[in-house]
């Protein structure tokens, strides 16, 4: 049982005017929790969050701590102190837009009754690592026979609201689960998988999952759940063998939010929508990076996202295609004790400003300059940003492509800040001696933030 002292403690004083609501989470306080050594605090002000961690630099530390918002009851979380922090014991912090906050403690052993809104994310669990795609496609054995994804489907939906108050997992009778499971799988989640495989190829598709209880040489019944793909119309076998890498990754990503999207629809109750995925894109190109970036707009916007990445490059590209609180963390072990540099990510732009304030005039050109850059390639596909050698375009030919597909007012901005471009963008990259000028600069960054807007 809670103790409904603990509970006040825990909460804030300020009750929300609804205990629900768009709930999102504004901050999280680390103190001497696994690599954060000492407190360090992340404020997301409610926003979707992207960040970048080189190897080593806390960037898990920071995934695992959301992974207590989904659970009910909690084991002491003295283990995960820092190995530095000697005695002083591990605490998470988190903040809500509601006024709550929620401290999560070795003195914590349920989640205490007033954070109900909370209690929805240990029903889908909106939390997605590369670990958990491999269950789709990746065989232990690896004797190369049908993957088995039973165990999987069993741990997504077994917290799934049956009837009469039962979870999945409560019910007895074998049969009867199967045949739930069974249900589930191939009803409306089959259609929702194969709508979100379609974001990523039209060219395969789950024409269904097939449930069957096989008996072991030892007399044991053994359950099994295969997945059944047809590629271009023509059934395939052995899919983990047949799909290359990005096919697989956007099979289980698929399978992932389909489910996540379901057991959220099954709930009672409200809920705190957050999705949080760490370093899903490994295997996935530019192309298809980009198409999750679609999916997580057109089908998680009601979600706050928090998207985790070792790749810097991927990091910048995704930073300019959604709002985001963008953090970078970098190892600093040049002391005693290994720590986090926490570094608040700021857009291209922002840093010209701050070289503008200091009247540092060439380096904020040159950030502008890579600002405009960035802009131009979120209008024009790709492919559009090759000349006909597939050499990459430079900015003129940039800004011509996009002054060709654009009207109105985009057009007329595209034109003032071509010409710009000759006159301070280009010249500070070819060590001109020419004169800059303040207004000029004003300008540009004027431009560029009227069609940062008209771009969203």
């Amino acid at each position: 049982m809670t103790d409904p002292r603990l509970d006040a403690l825990r909460s804030a004083v300020a009750e929300p005017s609804s205990p629900y609501g768009p709930v999102k989470i504004d901050r999280i306080k680390l103190s001497n929790y696994k690599f954060f050594h000492g407190d360090f605090e992340l404020a997301f002000n409610g926003k979707n969050v992207l960040i970048y961690g080189e190897n080593g630099s806390g960037k898990s530390s920071i995934y695992r701590a959301l992974e207590f918002l989904a659970k009910t009851r909690f084991n002491s979380i003295a283990k995960d102190r820092n190995i530095f922090a000697e005695s002083t014991e591990p605490q998470i912090e988190f903040g809500f837009s509601n006024g709550k906050a929620l401290i999560i403690d070795s003195d914590l052993v349920e989640m205490p009754e007033s954070f109900g809104f909370l209690r929805g994310l240990s029903v889908f669990v909106p939390l997605l690592d590369y670990k958990k795609l491999l269950k789709v496609h990746f065989s232990p054995t690896g004797n190369g026979e049908t993957i088995n994804v039973y165990a999987m489907f069993r741990e997504i939906y077994k917290d799934y609201p049956y009837e009469k108050g039962r979870k999945a997992s409560e019910i007895t009778d074998f049969n009867e689960y199967f045949n739930v499971l069974k249900t589930i799988a191939n009803g409306d989640l089959l259609d929702e998988i194969n709508t979100l495989i379609g974001f990523f190829d039209k060219d395969f598709k789950i024409s269904k999952f097939t449930f069957k209880v096989e008996t072991t040489p030892d007399g044991r019944p053994e359950p099994s759940v295969s997945i059944d793909i047809d590629y271009r119309e023509n059934p395939i076998e052995r899919y983990h063998q047949f799909l290359n890498e990005a096919r697989l990754s956007a099979l289980a990503i698929s399978i992932y939010f389909a489910s996540i999207r379901k057991l959220l629809g099954s709930l009672k109750m409200e809920s705190l929508k957050i999705l949080a995925l760490d370093d899903l894109l490994i295997s996935l190109d530019m192309s298809n990076r980009l198409k999750l970036l679609e999916i997580l707009k057109s089908e998680f916007s009601d979600f706050q996202i928090f998207f985790f990445t070792h790749d810097k490059e991927l990091f910048e590209l995704y930073k300019n295609k959604m709002e985001w609180e963008a953090y970078e963390l970098y190892l600093d072990d040049s002391g005693p004790i290994p720590k986090p540099i926490v570094k608040k990510g700021s857009s291209s732009i922002e840093k010209a400003k701050e070289y503008y304030a200091r009247k540092e005039y060439e380096p904020c050109a040159l950030m502008l300059r890579r600002e405009f850059e960035k802009l131009l390639k979120n209008i024009l596909p790709l492919k559009e940003q090759y000349d006909k050698n597939y050499n990459e375009l430079d900015l003129a030919g940039l800004i011509g492509k996009s002054i060709a597909q654009s009207s109105g007012e985009t057009e007329q901005i595209l034109k003032n800040l071509d010409s710009h471009r000759k006159h301070i963008l280009n010249p500070l990259s070819h060590a001109d001696n020419r004169n800059i000028f303040s207004g000029e600069l004003k300008a540009t960054m004027e431009d560029l933030e009227k069609l940062k807007t008209l771009l969203k």
